[in-house]
């Protein structure tokens, strides 16, 4: 099901910024699939090619073209720290994920982006915003935390070749602004 509103091109998160990935910055991908980090705590895959990086940036732009993902390199004034993103699911609620470089951590930024993302589709007439983490993933589980979202429920997703119990996290309307920092 598609997203309810076409994603912005730029969010403006305080002093963090969301834009739009575009084909340039496959490297960003390609870096995040060499982080270990990334690797364990996200469904990321590992170890991307130029090929591959290229070839996600690409269908990164045509599923936002078919409202079904917006992805965003996550910055820091002329620093870019990762990415962010917000996706379509089949049940209609969107769906948040996050990916940090080792010197972008610790900054707040995930938190800003989980917040303005959720943020953004709250008020564009979404009832409720998800996201998933890995159990066990504290700094994750903080991250969504702050950012206003509660656990609802634990199920199994595949990462790679293994079934790993994921928390699933829910922002609503209902919930009301989320914290601030």
């Amino acid at each position: 099901m598609p997203l309810l509103a076409p994603t912005p091109d730029t969010l403006q998160l305080g002093r963090f910024t969301l834009r739009i990935l575009t084909p340039a910055d496959w490297r960003l991908e390609q870096a995040l699939s060499r982080d270990d980090d990334v690797i364990r705590w996200t469904l990321f895959p590992p170890d991307l090619s130029d090929d591959r990086a290229r070839y996600r940036m690409h269908r990164a732009a045509e599923a936002r073209g078919e409202s079904l993902l917006a992805r965003y390199s996550l910055w820091e004034g002329e620093e870019v720290l990762g990415t962010a993103g917000i996706s379509s699911t089949a049940d209609g609620t969107p769906e948040l994920m996050y990916a940090l470089l080792p010197f972008g951590r610790g900054r707040g930024a995930a938190t800003a982006a989980s917040r303005g993302l959720s943020d953004w589709a709250l008020a564009n007439g979404v009832p409720e915003v998800a996201l998933r983490t890995i159990y066990g993933n504290s700094l994750s589980e903080a991250v969504a935390r702050r950012a206003g979202f509660h656990p609802v429920r634990t199920e199994q997703q595949r990462q790679r070749d293994a079934l790993v119990k994921m928390l699933y996290w829910v922002r609503s309307a209902s919930d009301g602004p989320a914290p601030l920092p």
